[in-house]
């Protein structure tokens, strides 16, 4: 591994730790404090019912 090999994985690695750092700031501040209430007859109903195909079928 020449030594601009190392250099680039580590730019890489900083921009990954930075990109990580603004991902977890902008969840905890806009996100974190967010919940959403699940009925369970609800979400069964959600996920057995079949919803109508809408795309347009074509004669041959």
């Amino acid at each position: 591994m020449h030594f601009s090999d190392k250099s680039l994985v580590r730019k890489l690695a900083i921009v990954l730790v930075l990109k990580l750092t603004v991902l977890m700031a902008l969840w905890w501040f806009f996100v974190r404090e967010n919940r959403v209430a699940v009925d369970e007859n609800s979400a069964a109903t959600q996920l057995l019912t079949s919803t109508p195909d809408t795309t347009p079928r074509t004669q041959p």
